[in-house]
């Protein structure tokens, strides 16, 4: 059993212990860290969490194994080296970091230190993400030529929050949302060489883009499109072209394909609404076996490390309009 400390109290902090729902073998939130505990306190002792506003005090606890960051995306590197520093394992929300070389020393503080580091794409563990890995992997839809993916949600809510600072979600959407196409986007075809991007800001009430759009180059050959509105309703969506077919997955629960040969496919899943709950506890618990020994974090460092590259060269692009190297 791994016993966890929260970092960050707000509502996706929150949604990471409501994920766990009544418990769960693996692992086991019993701490909280929040700037303003005050504002949680009910929240925290209906969960049996101690509470505080002290981050270093959490990692000398001898009674903490691990630590779940749901904070801003600028204090990620810091918060994860000492954190391995201290020998915690380290579950971090998405994108582990907005820089390459911040992402970099996180992953060589954990690997130093010997811990696990994990990272919270829970969609990589929704049944029609792994049911589209196993449709490219058995060949069914021959050589990949394209793929194209959409995550957009509204971000209005965010006003009175972190991220709607410009300096932690550059390129809007991109940074929370977008973010796990990118990662899908590796997991399904590899590293990425180059990307394009343009974003705006059209209707958002407050200085974050909320309409950006990135064309990229794969180093297998192929190509993809990207796309991230942050101010319309949710939408989830990967879809992969092959010389064979295609097959797209939308949400948590759905996939469809259709094969050159006539075929088709058209799945659904039962209890994969939204926010997920399922896979994000999936995610909590493969972090948790992990830590404990276990079957590797299914999402490598490189993998995760090369998601941060991918974000920053869209950084880049959309400010100087030009391709850029990933």
């Amino acid at each position: 059993m791994i016993r966890a400390a929260v970092v960050g109290l707000g509502r996706w902090g929150q949604t990471l212990v409501d994920s766990l729902g009544e418990g769960s073998d693996a692992i086991r939130f019993t701490r909280a860290v929040t700037r303003t505990p005050s504002k949680v306190a009910d929240y925290a002792a209906a969960k049996g969490m101690a509470l505080g506003a002290d981050y270093d005090a959490a990692l000398c606890d001898p009674e903490i194994d691990a630590v779940v960051l749901a904070t801003p995306h600028t204090v990620h590197c810091s918060q994860i080296v000492a954190a391995a520093a201290a020998g915690k394992h380290v579950f971090c929300e998405k994108p582990l970091t907005l820089t390459g070389a911040d992402a970099d020393a996180s992953i060589e503080a954990v690997d130093k230190a010997g811990v696990t580091l994990a990272i919270g794409h829970n969609r990589r563990f929704a049944p029609n993400f792994l049911a589209l890995r196993a449709i490219l992997a058995d060949g069914r839809l021959g050589e990949i030529l394209h793929l194209e993916g959409n995550f957009s949600a509204d971000l209005t809510r965010a006003a009175e929050t972190w991220r709607a600072d410009a300096a932690e979600s550059p390129v809007g959407g991109m940074t929370s949302l977008g973010i796990h196409v990118v990662d899908a986007f590796i997991a399904l075809a590899g590293r990425m060489t180059s990307v394009r991007a343009s974003s705006k800001r059209i209707a958002l009430p407050f200085g974050v883009d909320d309409a950006t759009s990135v064309l990229i180059d794969f180093e297998s050959g192929c190509t993809g499109y990207l796309g991230t509105v942050a101010a319309t309703a949710h939408l989830y969506q990967v879809r992969v072209f092959g010389t064979e077919g295609w097959a797209q997955i939308h949400a948590l629960d759905r996939l469809e394909a259709d094969f050159r040969d006539g075929t088709r496919e058209d799945r659904r899943w039962d209890g994969y609404d939204y926010p997920g709950y399922r896979t994000i506890r999936e995610c909590l618990e493969a972090f948790a076996a992990a830590a404990s020994g276990g079957a590797p974090f299914p999402i490598p460092p490189d993998e995760i490390g090369h998601a941060v590259g991918a974000l920053e060269a869209i950084v880049r692009s959309a400010e100087t309009g030009d391709a850029q190297p990933v």
